[in-house]
């Protein structure tokens, strides 16, 4: 129950992501802007910006508007035009039809994994919600990579934060969220063979009622773990109790009974 909750809140943080204003956008190379120079539609041009975050402008040639926000962007094409004599009072406006410069991306159990444009200033939560939200498989958490340095937060402890200081999880170009996925396999005689999503503190019995519960054919105490340790090599565990607690990608194993 409280995965829907925690999707329903990501939706309504991805709205209000999305409507929030472009204003605070850095402009850079790639970016594609629609450039209107109001009462002198022959000024007005749709274009790329080139790798060094210049626009070849009409009459002016090439302006640098690397780094600057949309209406400082305004501001010095005006300038321009001001200075050169050709227009004597300009208005400019820009809209960035095609944000590509500063974008951030999200792997692993998302809907839709990619890369994602920071159009406005941007939370883990916006970004998450605007991937479309975790999978049925993801975990709890999410892991956030800046400059090499990873960094790991809880899904359910910054839906549920009041406070937006710590809430807030700002992102900033370059960003790398990973959301790991969490599950378990229960093979052999159960009702239900397969992979599960693993709840926090889920023990061996609980896999097991997941899929379905035992067959007749089930021995219920002999069950095993096959467990992946760190290195990549897989522990064998058969003395288990129905209590045991379940790690990421652990395998239960319910044997046939012989009797």
């Amino acid at each position: 129950m409280l995965r829907y909750v925690f999707v329903v809140l990501l939706a309504l943080f991805c709205n209000v992501a999305m409507a929030a204003q472009s204003s605070d956008y850095k402009l850079g190379p790639g970016d594609v802007i629609k450039v209107t120079v109001w009462d002198h539609p022959d000024l007005s041009i749709e274009t790329q910006l080139t790798k060094d975050g210049e626009v070849n402008f009409p009459l002016v040639g090439l302006i640098s508007l690397n780094g600057l926000s949309v209406a400082a962007a305004e501001n010095s094409l005006a300038n321009v035009l001001r200075s050169a004599g050709y227009i004597v009072n300009p208005s400019v406006s820009i809209l960035v039809s095609q944000y590509i410069s500063q974008r951030v991306t999200v792997l692993g159990e998302v809907n839709k994994p990619g890369r994602y444009a920071l159009d406005s200033a941007s939370t883990l939560l916006d970004v998450l919600a605007e991937a479309t939200g975790i999978t049925q498989f993801a975990g709890d958490n999410v892991v956030l990579t800046r400059d090499s340095v990873r960094t790991e937060y809880s899904i359910a402890q910054l839906t549920a934060e009041q406070d937006p200081l710590k809430r807030n999880v700002w992102l900033k170009t370059g960003d790398v969220l990973y959301v790991p996925r969490s599950q378990i396999f229960v093979l052999g005689e159960v009702q239900r063979p397969g992979n599960y999503r693993l709840e926090a503190g889920m023990t061996v019995m609980q896999a097991i009622s997941v899929a379905g519960g035992f067959t007749p054919k089930a021995s219920h105490r002999s069950i095993k773990i096959d467990r992946k340790r760190e290195d990549g090599s897989v522990q064998e565990i058969k003395s288990v109790s129905a209590s045991d607690v379940l790690s990421v990608n652990d395998v239960v194993y319910v044997e046939e009974s012989w009797f």
